[in-house]
């Protein structure tokens, strides 16, 4: 199961894509991540300089992580290739560890045909129109109009068997940010084929994740914004 298995479809949620972004190139966000209160590891993630992808002006946007619970490794390493005017994913990388176990799979992926095929493997499968891979989801959602208490079913996962997932905005609340200050935040529970991921925004112009929670293998760790720059 991917780390964030999440897509978004317009049906339901607005597609609000268009630029300005609420993020940009060289956005950095440092977290710390615990297991209940046990600090196992940190995050990273980067919208990373632009790129040209199959003709098209595309943003890069990586995700890396490591924890080390009970002196086993997990970690995690992925980069997505987001087309810029459509938001639509052309190209993504998982690399997973766990312990001595390395998954490390490439998927080229094409909207206008709605297919991906894993680099390496001859096959070709469908995709749903304007997919999206686990890390662009996550920056489409800072994107998207959310309303507190609404819940929304999406079907845009580049890999179908994980469709639907259902959104779900529970509430608004205060957090403190990293530099000190507060700020409002939408709180959703994002839910596919039995898992569920916690997502903490922050309800203004920059739409921080201040928190994630998902699960691993070992347990529910939370990763908690550190930085942002």
């Amino acid at each position: 199961m991917p780390i964030l298995p999440l897509l978004l479809h317009g049906a339901l949620l607005a597609r609000l894509v268009a630029p300005p972004y609420p993020f940009a190139v060289g956005e950095r966000l440092e977290y710390d991540a615990t297991l209940g209160m046990i600090p196992v590891g940190s995050a990273t993630i980067v919208v990373n300089p632009m790129t040209q992808e199959r003709g098209r002006e595309a943003f890069v946007f990586s995700a890396s992580g490591e924890a080390r619970p009970m002196g086993l490794r997990f970690g995690a390493e992925l980069t997505s290739y987001v087309g810029v005017q459509a938001f639509s994913s052309l190209r993504f990388h998982r690399k997973l560890i766990q312990g001595t176990s390395v998954n490390d799979v490439q998927f080229q992926i094409v909207p206008d045909s709605s297919r991906y095929r894993q680099i390496g493997d001859p096959r070709d499968w469908a995709a749903p129109a304007d997919p999206l891979d686990e890390l662009a989801f996550l920056y489409y959602l800072r994107t998207a109009r959310l309303k507190p208490g609404a819940t929304y079913n999406i079907s845009r996962y580049f890999q179908t068997g994980y469709n639907p997932v259902q959104v779900r905005v529970t509430g608004r609340e205060t957090r403190t940010l990293p530099d000190g200050k507060s700020a409002p935040v939408l709180v959703l529970e994002v839910t596919s084929r039995g898992s569920l991921v916690t997502l903490a925004l922050t309800d203004d112009s920059r739409r921080l994740p201040v928190e994630i929670d998902l699960p691993l293998p070992f347990g529910r760790v939370t990763l908690q914004l550190s930085k942002a720059s």
